[in-house]
């Protein structure tokens, strides 16, 4: 894969969108407070089984290796951030950003809800979010079905939005990734959360 050298407004359009991302992230927890129950079947498609899933250390759900060899570019650093353990209705978050050898960044943004308010409003309002910001840009978010409770893919910037259960929450950017498969590395890749 020859290497990639985005110019800044590339650059910038990828930050941006992460931080977009990042606030309909916390943006969608708009549900009612509700007991968190105990989900070990999972949902048809659903990535995520592990009991130890700690959605306060994004880094240690997805394996540096594991990304790299996806994108076919090797992962040379990973730093922890925007981390939140939960607290009474806090939700626990963090971003796991992964530097590649080309210079590229991929992010996984892992989010879990003590009181189960991934509800089907709040994963339309925050679809419907998204789709309004690229609609802009003339790309169409596309739903990705049989992964978790819902999941969409956002082309262009290369993002997959996963509401894994009433509870857990992932977006993974992958950027560099050719467009043509971004999105099937981005399914293989949230395959792989938590495992």
């Amino acid at each position: 894969m020859p290497r990639i050298n985005r110019d800044e407004t590339a650059r910038d359009a990828s930050i941006k969108f992460a931080a977009i991302a990042a606030t309909l992230l916390l943006a969608s927890c708009g549900g009612k407070a509700e007991t968190k129950q105990e989900n070990s079947t999972g949902v048809a498609g659903n990535p995520v089984v592990s009991p130890v899933w700690d959605a306060a250390d994004a880094c240690k759900l997805l394996d540096k290796s594991v990304l790299g060899t996806a994108l076919k570019d090797p992962v040379t650093e990973t730093s922890l951030g925007l981390v939140n353990q939960a607290s009474g209705a806090n939700a626990a978050t963090s971003e796991c950003r992964y530097t590649l050898a080309s210079g590229a960044n991929a992010t996984l943004m892992t989010r879990c809800s003590p009181i189960a308010d991934n509800t089907d409003e709040a994963i339309a309002a925050s679809r419907k979010q998204m789709q309004s910001l690229v609609g802009a840009l003339g790309k169409t978010v596309e739903d990705v079905p049989n992964l978790g409770k819902a999941a969409f893919f956002v082309p262009g910037i290369n993002q997959m939005n996963v509401y894994i259960d009433d509870e857990k929450f992932v977006i993974l950017t992958i950027s560099s990734a050719p467009n043509e498969t971004a999105r099937a590395t981005a399914i293989n890749l949230v395959k792989k959360i938590g495992n």
